[in-house]
């Protein structure tokens, strides 16, 4: 090897060395006087919702795993100075490390109100429910208070604190980012810059450091399909194909289903074909509908809506194989009622193929995901959401008048002033927090009562219930939507090129095509649930000898929900313009359930309190299925004769619900949702031979004639039948 080679590579390993030293001696000031949190005991829900945050965290990795993924190094502007005091103690708080001429070396009381009402400081603890503006801390031996207060780095241009800079493919050059994770601005600074910043300590540690690696940059993924995505569309796309379009050729015979044609009351079954479909629908329309699109808009654009379009209508085929594999391999308990769904075929239907084993393990995975993902999303974050909706209606005065005071209180110069503007904000805060309480435990304990009403008389209660609820809030929903789309009429044409033009070449904000395809087709598929395996549960009940024939109805699922409900919020949503409202989207922040009852309360001034209503109506349907869904799945793990308990324990988690905000606990429950998937999807596939063969013997004695059409329940005469199976 040669001595100039050698000599390369010691300058290499000394350039790396020294940038290690600059990064060091830059915060060596601070780490010698580190401040290591000590929290206040959290009470019990806090507690059980961090046990959850790792669970959560390990399946996101798992179940949101994102093929086709691109990696990238960022840097991220975070400039903070610690300020310290003796804990319990009201003196001046002390800053700590170097002084220099931007920050003061003490924090008094009245600079800390200030600052607190610039936003200039990371949120503090939660002491007997009043938010402080200090954490609780050790610094060696000593217990202090501390601040951490953030600042925007002096004489760098544009730069702000929480801005990331993105660097290039060769590492030379960092752009900064903007809004969208996809989107850089025009602000771009060289690799010197960035290493110059480090130097000064105002870049954030590293959440995923590189190894070898001078600068603190941290390696993100951007882009790229979610597997349960991509799982759930591989196997609506193939049953698409495979059935060659039944979702097409099969829409009118589901129709003649639903409207009682061939309702035949001898069969054997639990409700009719109408009462299964509502059933089925009221565990899918929810907040989802509603906030969840609202998101998809205002992230993916236009084209997001057409995509999500597609997925809604391949959905289809995959909800009449899914269900008619479900009514098929069904069982009559002693006791009468149906226990039929997911589990069933996956134990029956895999152990006819020589895999017992895998389907029995299978059909357990499955039901235990389905009976956490009933407690948790499917019925406390139900009632956490639709609480939250009518308690907005009781306070919305109350609102106003907290969001004047804080505007107030930012805009406030004067010490004195800002403090009396904070005791008026605390004490409303004190009213509505006392209120708050007080309502949700009354909205909870009416909620419950009216769940456990009608769960404890099983799927026959809840299909009756559920067959007046579900058109009532379609009806309701869909006619406010469709009165501000023909208030817009003329919007139309401009709508629908955008959403055409869009979805073909996308844009920097969405990621461009496959961003905002995948962005749409994630949206239907959590909306419409098509492939989870849920809604064979429900459609297993259903009053009938023909698998078939209820996969027809159940192909009506996704129709409804995606291409009907999801898309009047959609349009409603673009052709106001709300997706990229300039006050209410960047400036204010608005998303989800906020900015569709923004972007209809100015369309429509009494729309809040149908919203309202919207989202109760959804929210208790949606508990009603899902307890139901719940209930089957711990009858198969543990029978039908402790079915009181999963009861008695679904109506009191409704009540809970209201009461406790436990976000990483509904994470991992909505996980377990999509991870029904999984199990679901490998077996309709397994069995799609099956369900292809199936298809083709109804169809053909539907063809034939040879079913009996029914009246109101009743035979019609023969010559009627035979005129009526001719005109088909």
């Amino acid at each position: 090897m040669s001595t100039r080679r050698i000599s390369v590579r010691w300058k290499r390993h000394l350039s790396a060395l020294m940038g290690w030293l600059l990064c060091l001696l830059s915060v060596g000031t601070l780490a010698a006087e580190e401040v290591v949190e000590t929290p206040p005991p959290l009470p019990l829900t806090s507690r059980l919702d961090l046990l959850f945050q790792k669970t959560v965290s390990l399946l996101d990795k798992v179940i949101f795993y994102r093929l086709g993924r691109t990696e990238r190094l960022s840097v991220t502007i975070a400039p903070e100075v610690i300020y310290v005091r003796d804990r319990g103690t009201s003196g001046p708080f002390e800053r700590l490390g170097a002084a220099d001429n931007q920050l003061p070396t003490t924090l008094t009381a009245s600079e800390l109100d200030l600052w607190s009402a610039g936003k200039k400081l990371l949120p503090g603890i939660t002491i007997n429910g009043q938010r402080q503006d200090y954490r609780w801390g050790q610094l060696g031996d000593r217990l202090v208070d501390y601040v951490t207060v953030k600042f925007n780095p002096p004489a760098a241009g544009p730069v702000r604190y929480g801005d990331v800079f993105i660097a290039d493919s060769d590492g030379k050059t960092f752009r900064q980012r903007g809004r969208s994770p996809y989107e850089v601005t025009d602000v771009a600074v060289s690799r010197e810059t960035v290493a110059s910043w480090a130097s000064q300590g105002w870049l954030a540690a590293p959440a995923n450091p590189v190894p070898g690696e001078t600068l603190p940059v941290t390696q993100e993924s951007i882009g790229g399909v979610p597997l349960i995505v991509a799982w759930l569309s591989i196997g609506a796309l193939f049953y698409t194909l495979y059935l060659r379009g039944v979702n097409i050729w099969g829409f009118r015979h589901a129709i003649e289903i639903v409207s009682g044609r061939y309702d035949n009351p001898a069969e054997t079954g639990e409700v009719t074909h109408f009462q299964a479909l509502s059933s089925a629908l009221a565990g899918t329309l929810g907040l989802g509908n509603i906030a969840g699109v609202t998101i998809a808009m205002t992230i993916g654009g236009p084209g997001a809506f057409f995509w999500m379009l597609v997925s809604g209508f391949i959905g289809m085929a995959a909800k009449f194989a899914e269900c008619t594999l479900g009514l098929k391999y069904r069982e009559i308990l002693s006791d009468g009622t149906v226990l039929g769904g997911p589990m069933q075929y996956l134990r029956r239907g895999f152990a006819d193929r020589g895999f017992r084993r895998l389907g029995g393990v299978l059909a357990v995975v499955f039901c235990i995901m389905c009976i956490l993902g009933s407690i948790g999303g499917g019925n406390m974050l139900q009632a956490n959401l639709a609480a939250a909706s009518a308690l907005h209606l009781f306070q919305d005065a109350e609102y106003e008048e907290l969001g004047r005071l804080t505007k107030e209180i930012e805009a406030a110069v004067d010490s004195a002033q800002v403090g009396t503007l904070q005791q008026q904000r605390n004490a409303l805060r004190d009213r509505m927090t006392s209120f708050t309480t007080s309502f949700n435990f009354v909205y909870g304990g009416l909620l419950a009562a009216c769940v456990g009403l009608v769960i404890i008389g099983g799927i026959k209660r809840i299909g009756q219930a559920a067959e007046r609820i579900v058109p009532a809030m379609c009806v309701l929903y869909s006619g406010a939507c469709l009165f501000i789309i023909f208030k817009h009429f003329g919007r139309i044409p401009e709508v629908i090129s955008e959403v055409w033009a869009d979805a073909f070449t996308g844009s920097a904000v969405s990621g461009g095509i496959i961003g905002v395809m995948v962005i749409g087709t994630q949206r239907a598929a959590f909306s419409n649930e098509a492939g989870t395996g849920s809604a064979p549960i429900a459609h297993s009940a259903a009053r009938t000898e023909e698998p078939v024939r209820e996969g027809c109805v159940a192909l009506l699922e996704p129709f409804i929900d995606t291409i009907v409900v999801c898309s009047m919020t959609a349009l409603v949503i673009l052709i106001t313009g709300a997706w990229n409202h300039a006050e209410w989207v960047h400036v204010q922040g608005l998303s989800g359930s906020a900015l569709t009852s923004r972007a209809f309360g100015a369309e429509i001034a009494w729309f809040p309190y149908v919203l309202a209503i919207s989202i109760t109506l959804f929210a208790y349907s949606t508990i009603l299925s899902w307890s139901y869904y719940g209930e089957r799945s711990w009858v198969y793990l543990f029978g039908a004769r402790s079915t009181l308990v999963y009861k008695t324990l679904a109506v009191s988690c409704t009540f809970f619900g209201t009461l406790a905000n436990l976000g990483s606990v509904l994470d991992f429950s909505d996980m377990m949702i999509l991870g029904m998937g999984f199990p679901n999807i490998l077996g309709i596939l397994l069995l799609a031979p099956e369900v292809r063969r199936d298809l083709l013997d109804y169809w053909s004695r539907y063809r034939s004639g040879q079913f009996p059409i029914y009246k109101q329940g009743h035979l019609s005469s023969a010559a009627s039948t035979r005129a009526e199976m001719a005109g088909d």
